[in-house]
């Protein structure tokens, strides 16, 4: 198969909550489906030899406005993600640093500690990366970055090539719009937890068959 293969892939996963409807299934079954689906997919963008890899895990909005429930479910997901990444032989085969961009005070303190940990534990990977934002918005980025007189992360994340949403939403909803400038935008009717290899393959062709010129 001969593919254009983006160096940057970024990933919104939209839909698990109209998949839960959809399958008469619990907000809890529907998450964790979805978390199994995106080990998977990374795996499989390893293997095609994408680089690096963001994943929009929730946005800060998501943060301040989802029901309790919903965020203790996704904080506990958030808490066995973290631990279970820096284990995985996906990881650590490939030798991929874990980095968070997104404001952690509005998750769990012990979801901050395992992202720390996990953070640390990878962080002498230098090849490869996956970017999780989680509780991020690109206003409140740039806000702490002035108030602490940095350049705003995402600005030293390299470019992203493709972003691909699915669920059906055609929009970015805040997703790192200062690494996604030049993107390729891939939207998909499929909601997340359906989402899988042959489905992959047709966004990795798509995007290949685009023409790329950066402003030219």
């Amino acid at each position: 198969m001969n593919l254009n293969i983006p160096n940057h892939v970024g990933i919104i996963p939209d839909g698990n909550r109209r998949w839960a409807k959809k399958n008469k299934a619990s907000y809890v079954e529907a998450y964790f489906k979805g978390y199994e689906v995106l080990r998977f997919i990374l795996k499989k963008l390893l293997k095609l030899g994408v680089r690096f890899v963001s994943v929009y895990v929730m946005s800060r909005d998501n943060c301040l406005k989802r029901s309790k429930m919903e965020l203790d479910i996704l904080n506990e997901l958030a808490l066995r993600g973290f631990k279970e990444l820096r284990e995985d032989p996906i990881v650590k085969d490939n030798k991929v640093s874990i980095k968070v961009i997104g404001d952690l005070s509005l998750v769990k303190e012990n979801v901050r500690y395992e992202a720390k940990r996990t953070i640390d534990a990878t962080s002498s990977y230098n090849e490869k990366a996956l970017y999780l934002a989680l509780c991020y918005g690109v206003k409140w980025e740039i806000e702490e970055a002035i108030r602490k007189g940095r350049l705003p992360p995402s600005l030293l994340m390299p470019p992203i090539d493709l972003i691909i949403r699915t669920g059906g939403r055609r929009r970015l909803s805040d997703f790192l719009p200062i690494p996604s400038s030049y993107a390729e935008l891939y939207f998909t009717d499929v909601l997340w937890p359906d989402f899988n290899e042959e489905e992959l393959i047709k966004a990795i062709k798509w995007f290949s068959s685009q023409e790329r010129l950066f402003g030219k």
